[in-house]
């Protein structure tokens, strides 16, 4: 019985690991003389998304002048996976980072 669940560990496992699941930019706060500040997503890009170099650059604004990106590097080749990626832009009024969602 022992011998059965490792087995069936480990198959599961291995079922997660080649699983492929969406990912989303990360939510972004920054702290200034005036307190902190949530910034709101509006923007990704894919750069290199064809090899194992790729990057996602996630887009950012806030209260006035204030704006930042961020970088994710993966490890493996990238792509959008909903229907608001107009090649390797995607962008959002709404701040919902999941309507960019890559893997």
């Amino acid at each position: 019985m022992m011998k059965l669940k490792i087995v069936a560990s480990a198959l599961v496992s291995l079922a997660m690991m080649s699983t492929a699941y969406a990912a989303t930019c990360p939510t972004l706060s920054v702290t200034n003389g005036q307190g902190a500040e949530d910034l709101t997503f509006t923007s990704a890009r894919l750069q290199d998304k064809d090899n194992a170099n790729s990057v996602v650059i996630c887009r950012y604004e806030g209260k006035d002048d204030l704006g930042a990106s961020s970088g994710i590097r993966t490890g493996a080749p990238v792509q959008g996976t909903v229907s608001n990626w107009k090649g390797d832009d995607c962008a959002t009024k709404d701040g919902d980072a999941s309507k960019c969602a890559f893997k």
